[in-house]
Formats: structure tokens, C-alpha cells, sequence
């Protein structure tokens, strides 16, 4: 072939070459997707996926005089089939998406705008869809039981009911009930009972409670903004309240990326030692961030974006971030890319798709043999 020694040589030193970088850019890629050989080493779990029901549509309709609006929650529009969906449907959606896992929930409001005796009625069917739909898919559903705080001793009994019969991963309320925080002592037998049986709350936004409406409704910023400061100043009476003191196993799930506080930490800390000093005031065993590290958890619900995610990260700690895709209010598989588009170890990656999920929520379903 007319190729002197030292040719060869190059040549044999170049392909040596290609083949370390393509080794290290290799490796590279499993340490930052996750994956080995094209194959994903873990599985998508979201962690706040509503559905709902005709009952409850009907009766939401009922109070509303059939007029949408965002105290009414979804009883019409583009949202209602995919909502309804727990069968077939929407196993093929998650498909298309490639999440392997939803957790379902009870879109906001739930049950909470209802009399009690609705509430219950309706909790009760609805978990019992949910537990329907988990008996047909078992590898692809969990559930959060839903609650009617407004009846705090049926919700307790039912608690107990998906979490040791059902099986169910968690229990999800809707912040405030007829404008009241879970800091009032009536609804403390609701937070034993969750408690107790070992799982944790999640606090889900809904429309803001009277007296916040008015400053909250401000066009086209009541969901990105005004349902964030909602749920997160419920989060804040909590502690404030001494509830987090109150039941200290108990853990607190917030979607959104925490309703902004992880991003708050430092200013909630300065902020309430100097206002407690210098008023007087009787302050809290714990600083505000202790409790958000140790009691409260975040799920990247509509905020899977590099920056507030990685920042989340750093505020709160890997093992307290979780991924949701928020559907249907979002768009699940963009919620995918997204998140599998931001810069992350192999292990932060699998942890905040997979493992944290499984931890957190007790959760069963898809575990891989």
C-alpha cells in the first residue's frame, strides 16, 4: 500500500486517540444523562398528575352555576378529556412522553368547596377510581388520597383506608379549606392521621383564600404568581403556627419548586431573627430553613427549568427535589425534554427522576425486578 512505518504509526496514534475521546465522551454522557449504551438506567416517575371524575365535574358545575373560573377549577375546556382519562388513554400518553410512573391526584380545588357530607362522598369515589385505575395499570400508578379537611374525622378514618387497604403513596390537599389554613387545631386530626401512617402531604395550590383574592387577581399572573404566594404563606402559618413542631415526622410536599421559598432561605432567616428580636417576639425552636430542609419537599411541577432547579438543588438538597410533569396543565413530554435537557450528575439525575420518588412516596409501582 506504500505506507511508510511512521505513517502507520500516526495513523495507529490517531485511532487510539478517537477512540480515548470517544471513551471519555462516553463516559461523559453516562455521568450526566444517566444512560448506558442508549438505554436509560432509571425510571421517569412524575409525582403530580390530576384526573378527576363526572361527580365531581357535576357538583363543581353546580356551585359555579356552570360558569368556569379559576375558584371552580377545571369543568370545562380543553383539559376535561385528558383529566378524565385514568385508563388506556392516558397510559398511552405517558408512553409517548416516556414517563414510566404517574402519581394521581385530584385536581385543585378537590373536594373542598363542597358540605361535608359531599366532601366525603366524593373522596371516597374518587380514591376508589384511583385505586381502579393502579388494580388495571399496577406498574404505572400510585395515588394520593383525597381529603376533605372539612370533615376531619371521616377524613382521618379514610385516610386509613388508601393508605393501608388501597395502598395508596400520600395524601394531597388543596391549601386553604372555605379560606382556613391547616393550622387550626380542628384540623389537626387529619395531619395526626398522615402522620402516623408515614406518608407525607402534599399541599397542592388553588384559587387564593378571601382577603388575598383582590391583591392576588392580578390578569394573567393568578396562576404563575398569586397561587404560589398562597400556598406558600399556608406553608409559612404552618410553621409559624407550631404545627411543624406540633407533628415533626411530618413531611410536606410543595410542586412548583417550592412555591419560591427555597429560594427565600437566607432572607427568611434574617428577616424573622431580627423581627422576633427586636419585637420581642417568641421565636420558633428552629430557624424557617431548618424546617424547610428537614420537613418539606419539593416536586418540579410546570418549573423544570435549569436555573430555579438547580438552584432548588443547592438551597434544599438533592435528595428533596422531585420530578412531576404537572399534566395536564402542562405539557408532559415538553415537561421530559426539559428536564432532561438541564446539566446533571448521573446520580442527581436518577435520584430526582426515580429514587427520590420511591423514597418519599413509599412507591411500588414500576419498581424495577
Amino acid at each position: 500500500m506504500g505506507i511508510s512505518k511512521r505513517g502507520f504509526l500516526q495513523g495507529v496514534a490517531a485511532g487510539a486517540g478517537v477512540l480515548a475521546a470517544t471513551g471519555k465522551a462516553s463516559a461523559a454522557t453516562t455521568a450526566t444523562t444517566g444512560t448506558v449504551g442508549g438505554r436509560r438506567s432509571y425510571q421517569r416517575i412524575a409525582c403530580e398528575e390530576a384526573c378527576t371524575t363526572p361527580e365531581v365535574v357535576k357538583e363543581l358545575s353546580r356551585l359555579a352555576n356552570g360558569v368556569p373560573s379559576m375558584k371552580s377549577g377545571p369543568i370545562a375546556g380543553p383539559f376535561m378529556p385528558d383529566l378524565l382519562d385514568i385508563g388506556a388513554g392516558r397510559v398511552r400518553g405517558m408512553d409517548a412522553a416516556g414517563i414510566d410512573v404517574q402519581i394521581l391526584s385530584l385536581v385543585s380545588p378537590g373536594v373542598q368547596l363542597f358540605a361535608p357530607d359531599t366532601a366525603i362522598a366524593l373522596a371516597r369515589d374518587v380514591n376508589d377510581r384511583m385505586a381502579d385505575a393502579i388494580r388495571l395499570y399496577p406498574a404505572r400508578f400510585g395515588a394520593l388520597a383525597v381529603v376533605a379537611p372539612q370533615a376531619p374525622a371521616e377524613t382521618a378514618k379514610e385516610l386509613q383506608r388508601c393508605i393501608q387497604t388501597l395502598k395508596f403513596n400520600g395524601a394531597l390537599i388543596n391549601s386553604h379549606t372555605n379560606g382556613e389554613y391547616l393550622d387550626q387545631q380542628k384540623y389537626w386530626p387529619v395531619l395526626e392521621a398522615i402522620e402516623a401512617l408515614g406518608v407525607p402531604l402534599y399541599l397542592h395550590p388553588r384559587d387564593p383564600a378571601p382577603g388575598m383574592e383582590v391583591p392576588l387577581a392580578i390578569p394573567g399572573f393568578a396562576v404563575g404568581w398569586g397561587y404560589a404566594v398562597e400556598t406558600g404563606t399556608h406553608l409559612l402559618h404552618l410553621m409559624a403556627g407550631g404545627v411543624l413542631d406540633r407533628f415533626p415526622k411530618l413531611q410536606v410536599v410543595l410542586g412548583h419548586l417550592g412555591e419560591t421559598l427555597p429560594f427565600l432561605l437566607d432572607r427568611l432567616d434574617n428577616r424573622y431573627a431580627w423581627q422576633t428580636s427586636v419585637f420581642r417576639l417568641k421565636a420558633l425552636p428552629r430557624k424557617p430553613s431548618e424546617y424547610l430542609r428537614e420537613q418539606v419537599i419539593l416536586t418540579t411541577s410546570g418549573m423544570n427549568y435549569a436555573a430555579p432547579v438547580r438552584a432548588a438543588i443547592e438551597a434544599m438538597g438533592i435528595e428533596r427535589v422531585l420530578f412531576s410533569a404537572d399534566h395536564p396543565m402542562e405539557v408532559q413530554a415538553d415537561a421530559v425534554t426539559e428536564m432532561e435537557g438541564i446539566r446533571l450528575t448521573a446520580t442527581e439525575r436518577r435520584k430526582m427522576f426515580e429514587d427520590n420518588a420511591r423514597r418519599v412516596f413509599r412507591l411500588t409501582a414500576g419498581a424495577k425486578a
